[in-house]
């Protein structure tokens, strides 16, 4: 077995495929389903398309009447570039060619094929990253490593509202009352249906122990001091009361390799959704792997495409000896400009 005849683009997308099949989805796959474009600009759509319009009459024998369009902003921003590599390096291809039992030597196979999926899962990390921060704050912040870039979606300000008392104090916060009146409201101003609030396990507890919630669950109880409350009671309530499906999201990733778990979702945040639940696409650009090595056929069988658009190519340098892989993308959540999705159908509510 040459591992190093092994470690090549095709293999590493082959056992990459085989273990995405395993993977969980990701709340902002569904939301952004990934699109992609050449180049890395993007048209940033931050309007709608309002509500439908009925036809006009006409009279035979006229001529037809001309639509106005409704004025949809566009913005034009350069997309993020998200680049990594990881290498074998010469100590440890000297431990590798040293090894002469097959068994051993898969292992140092499955570790290093695994390095390559890190790096894609990273990719993918990043793109969830992104599509988190947009939904619950209206803005992506991209700082470190030399990068500092700031995409706001500018929400209108009545998307960004605020609990009556903050959810912390269980003894007088009105979850319930909260979110039907921003979802009433909401309808009202943006002709959109809410269906889904997204929230973290911690906020959906606040929700929980929050008395007016026992009170009414159990209206007939003279306290509610000890009374036990269910979550799937709650999320029934909530389906009733206030008409949206709760989504808890406690998925959280490093940044750093070994680090501590970061939330992609933050606590105290609650996210409303429309009913169709896609808000417009996650759009992807063409890298310079894409662009240069794969139109040059020096560098073409060293290089591949991997969930859509996520490159992947592996090197060897020569001095000193290492085997390279390394993964990039381009990539920036775009809102959609249909009355379903688009930056006109979320809602979010700060509820510390």
């Amino acid at each position: 077995m040459k591992l190093f005849d092994l470690l090549t683009p095709a293999n590493i997308t082959a056992y990459w495929d085989a273990y995405n099949d395993s993977q969980e989805t990701y709340m902002g796959d569904r939301l952004f389903p990934v699109k992609k474009i050449a180049g890395i600009e993007l048209n940033k759509i931050g309007g709608r398309a309002g509500l439908p319009v009925a036809l006009k009459e006409s009279a035979f024998d006229t001529q037809a009447t001309y639509r106005d369009r409704l004025s949809v902003e566009v913005q034009k921003s350069k997309m993020p570039f998200f680049r990594e590599r990881m290498k074998i390096d010469e100590e440890t291809r000297q431990q590798i060619m040293a090894i002469s039992n097959d068994a051993i030597l898969a292992t140092y196979v499955d570790r290093i094929f695994d390095d390559a999926n890190n790096l894609i899962r990273g990719a993918r990390v990043a793109r969830e990253r992104m599509a988190m921060d947009l939904i619950s704050t209206g803005k992506i912040v991209l700082k470190g490593n030399g990068v500092n870039l700031t995409y706001d979606y500018n929400l209108n300000k009545k998307q960004k509202v605020k609990a009556s008392t903050s959810w912390h104090t269980v003894a007088s916060s009105k979850p319930l009352e909260d979110m039907l009146e921003w979802v009433t409201q909401f309808n009202k101003d943006f002709h959109v249906r809410l269906g889904y609030a997204v929230m973290t396990s911690t906020t959906f507890n606040h929700i929980k122990a929050s008395e007016s919630v026992a009170r009414a669950l159990y209206p007939t109880a003279t306290t509610v001091s000890g009374l036990l409350v269910y979550p799937q009671q709650v999320r029934d309530l909530i389906r009733a009361y206030v008409g949206v499906e709760v989504l808890i999201n406690d998925n959280v990733y490093a940044t750093e390799v070994g680090g501590v778990g970061v939330p992609f979702f933050p606590d105290d945040v609650v996210t409303f959704l429309p009913s169709g639940g896609v808000l417009g696409n996650m759009v992807m650009g063409t890298t310079p792997e894409e662009v240069d090595l794969l139109s040059n056929s020096k560098f073409a069988s060293n290089t591949r495409i991997v969930d859509t658009a996520v490159a992947v190519y592996t090197r060897t340098i020569d001095h000193p000896v290492n085997v390279e892989t390394i993964v990039s993308q381009i990539a920036l959540p775009s809102f959609g400009a249909d009355v379903n999705g688009g930056a006109g159908s979320i809602l979010i509510a700060d509820v510390k």
